[in-house]
């Protein structure tokens, strides 16, 4: 008898444009798809949306051309976002390209994304952890 697998496959969704995160986008694997920039917002940790263990990874599906795409923080929220980015060079190694303790926005520059880019989102229930995974230098600044 063969193994049996249930819920194997991971649950995706392309964002659009401007987009609000919701409690139940937890564990979703989101494709970013449009050219031109624009802001995701995540839960609200100080209004209870957002609680220890939500995740998320978004990827860079679409060169963004026009304007920046900005994660920003919920509504209430202030400075909790904790940021770190790993950008590959060339040969493909990767090298800490710097961090946050304490931020509002993550941004990545429009023109210098590379398709496959991703951030991963995970929240503790106090704070938001952002690592971007970027392959070109200076990509990703926080503010």
């Amino acid at each position: 008898m063969g193994r049996v697998f249930f819920n194997t496959r991971k649950r995706t969704s392309s964002i659009t444009g401007t987009y609000q995160l919701l409690e139940s986008d937890s564990g979703t694997t989101f494709f970013s798809n449009q050219a031109a920039g624009y802001t995701v917002t995540l839960p609200s940790v100080s209004g209870g949306d957002a609680i220890d263990g939500w995740n998320c990874r978004i990827y860079i599906a679409t060169n963004v051309t026009s304007s920046n795409f900005t994660i920003t923080e919920g509504s209430g929220d202030t400075n909790i976002i904790i940021a770190s980015t790993v950008e590959q060079d060339v040969s493909g190694s990767a090298a800490p390209a710097g961090k946050s303790t304490g931020c509002t926005n993550v941004i990545l520059a429009s023109g210098a994304d590379v398709v496959g880019d991703y951030f991963d989102i995970l929240c503790d229930g106090t704070n938001w952890y952002i690592q971007a995974n970027v392959q070109a230098d200076a990509a990703v600044t926080v503010s």
